[in-house]
């Protein structure tokens, strides 16, 4: 489980890594430790919202809001109940989110790492 667990987060921090690249070559056309730090921030910053909402939705709080809204919908387009009806939305979000939290932490470290650089 540990290592299946450590292949995700490396897999997802190198996946980072080079969108963090493509991303200053794209916008900025050279790679310096600035704009390394500045991008970096941003994508692990993003990536780590997405863990978190991922998180958030998992643990049910949303369920009951998503379940009203499902109910008023099926009764304003006069719709029947099917088997997904009564599924709550944390058991349809099944998606790993602390291999994405972990990653996004990893990256974070290395632009915490180079800003150190930086200021040396």
């Amino acid at each position: 489980m540990v290592t299946f667990l450590l292949k995700r987060v490396t897999i997802f921090a190198v996946i980072q890594e080079i969108l963090i690249f493509f991303i200053m070559l794209t916008f900025y056309w050279q790679v310096s430790l600035l704009y390394y730090i500045n991008v970096s921030f941003i994508v692990s910053a993003t990536v780590f919202l997405i863990g978190l909402i991922l998180y958030v939705m998992q643990s049910g709080f949303f369920d009951l809001i998503h379940s009203g809204m499902r109910k008023a919908l099926r009764r304003m387009q006069r719709e029947e109940e099917n088997e997904f009806a009564n599924v709550p939305l944390s058991e349809l979000m099944n998606v790993g989110y602390v291999s994405l939290l972990l990653s996004s932490l990893a990256v974070l470290a290395t632009s915490f790492i180079a800003l150190a650089f930086y200021y040396n």
